[in-house]
């Protein structure tokens, strides 16, 4: 399903939503983490499509991508195989630079499939890595709102770290806001999507 808004502009999920309650969908060939499903040709495979506690499907062009598991530790899953059939289902996983991390994940979509548990998903990011992006989008936010680096650093940092006058030019929170708005960029150009691959 696509929203649509007053502007005829359409988005891919619900724009009202907030971040944390929106399932986002990437392709496997930029996130190692897509768990490819498709149908079983070993014959050893026990766990049948119609059979998966998925949730949330979207068509895609090869499949349909799928959740599983509890919004804040849940898979992405990219099911090829029919998902109303009973037959038994195998995963895929391409033997790229990628492929370590493609098997934690299938590993913690199988935790997620009997029970047990499934911990966070492979490469999630720390709190403390969380926290400095949060910091760079406020730091390009900033600037695209021509605020100066002096500006940008009171906000991030609190007006009482930040020097007045000279000082602040030799300060290391000067070079700091520097950084995060150059990591900010990077991230905007295209950078975020290093964020999939660990």
């Amino acid at each position: 399903m696509r929203w649509c808004s007053a502007g005829a502009c359409d988005f891919a999920a619900d724009p009202r939503q907030a971040a944390g309650e929106t399932e986002i969908y990437w392709l496997p060939s930029l996130d190692p983490r897509v768990v490819h499903l498709t149908g079983d040709t070993t014959g050893l495979a026990v766990i049948t499509s119609s059979s998966l506690p998925l949730r949330d499907g979207r068509p895609g062009d090869n499949g349909v991508y799928t959740k599983a598991g509890a919004l804040a530790g849940c898979s992405t899953v990219l099911n090829s195989a029919d998902p109303s059939a009973d037959a038994p289902v195998m995963a895929l996983i391409p033997l790229d630079s990628s492929a370590p991390t493609r098997i934690e994940a299938l590993a913690h979509l199988w935790r997620i499939l009997v029970g047990q548990p499934s911990g966070s998903p492979p490469g999630d990011l720390n709190p403390a890595r969380r926290a400095r992006l949060a910091l760079t989008l406020r730091a390009v936010d900033g600037r695209q709102a021509s605020a100066t680096r002096r500006e940008i650093a009171e906000v991030i940092f609190g007006a009482e770290a930040v020097p007045s006058g000279v000082a602040f030019d030799d300060h290391h929170l000067r070079s700091r806001t520097a950084r995060l708005i150059r990591d900010g960029l990077a991230l905007i150009a295209g950078g975020y999507r290093k964020l999939l691959k660990p």
